[in-house]
């Protein structure tokens, strides 16, 4: 955040909203940093210094460490390869393949065989397909099923945000919201996650309501604090489809008033999630749920 901070009252300045939790990183943290770049340079990307230079800051091995603090060694590098994939991914579609929503369905199809375990040349897809044969290996059935159903998703709705572009006509706040929540990237993390921290739940209990909710504002949490960062970098490239903008489109609110709401929501999702947090521990604790299951849940929420 740049100029637009500058605009938002003072209490708004002193730094990102306070998480009730406390913080964690891999003790494998520095190792992976070491090694991480052998693992897309494998594939043929970053082949010259600017491109290892513009990769190395996303910062992805601090990223997965904390993401996944329990997570060390090869466990911890899939979780930092899957960080690097998403930039590069992400990088591609702002690049050659996101001119029309015809290339990026074709480079969608060409991904998503990964997605079942194939894969093609294309170095974009073989990476992905390596990344999820390693993330799903000795993993149960449902969980696979349920992890590559996210990454369908996550792919397909990226066509959505193409065809937005190519008219030029920004989608409604809903739609962009219903779009987001797939594109933001969070379900397929927080599936590793499950692998990651040993706390992989069966169906019955990753459907709980409670579970639902906290999955949601997680999403919801992380798409405020995405496009309140890439506010600049959007509108400079004529992006419409951003929360702030479509706040000041469709509220009719100047750039700092759609910031602030933004930020307010973000601070509202935070309390739902601790919120449901609490009730969802209760419930446990009230329940006819034997040790095990109770154990997976609390290691799932934490």
């Amino acid at each position: 955040m740049t100029q637009t901070v500058d605009a938002l009252p003072d209490d708004r300045r002193e730094g990102p909203v306070s998480i009730p939790f406390p913080s964690r990183i891999s003790s494998d943290f520095q190792a992976a940093q070491d090694r991480h770049l052998a693992w897309p340079k494998s594939f043929g990307f970053l082949s010259s210094e600017a491109e290892e230079s513009h990769h190395l800051k996303g910062q992805f091995p601090l990223i997965a460490a904390m993401f996944y603090p329990n997570a060390t060694g090869s466990e911890l590098d899939i979780g930092i390869d899957q960080q690097s994939w998403y930039f590069l991914f992400d990088d591609a579609l702002d690049d050659q393949w996101g001119q029309s929503p015809e290339r990026v369905r074709h480079l969608v199809e060409l991904v998503k065989e990964g997605t079942t375990g194939a894969g093609c040349p294309l170095p974009l897809a073989s990476s992905f397909a390596d990344m999820r044969r390693r993330s799903s290996q000795d993993m149960p059935q449902h969980w696979i099923e349920r992890s590559s159903a996210h990454w369908s998703s996550y792919l397909d709705h990226h066509v959505h945000e193409a065809r937005s572009r190519q008219t030029g006509s920004p989608m409604s706040l809903s739609a962009y919201l219903r779009v987001r929540r797939h594109t933001i990237g969070v379900a397929p993390v927080m599936d590793l996650a499950e692998r990651l921290s040993s706390c992989v739940l069966p169906d019955h209990l990753y459907e709980l309501p409670h579970l639902s909710t906290m999955r949601e504002m997680t999403k919801m949490f992380i798409i405020c604090d995405n496009d309140v960062i890439s506010l600049d970098k959007d509108a400079a490239l004529g992006e419409n489809n951003n929360l702030v903008l479509s706040l000041e489109r469709e509220h009719g609110l100047s750039r700092p008033e759609a910031i602030e709401k933004v930020l307010r929501r973000q601070e509202e999702v935070l309390q739902i999630f601790t919120a449901t947090h609490h009730a969802l521990l209760r419930a446990t604790e009230e329940s006819q749920l034997d040790p095990t299951a109770r154990d997976l849940l609390k290691r799932y929420c934490t």
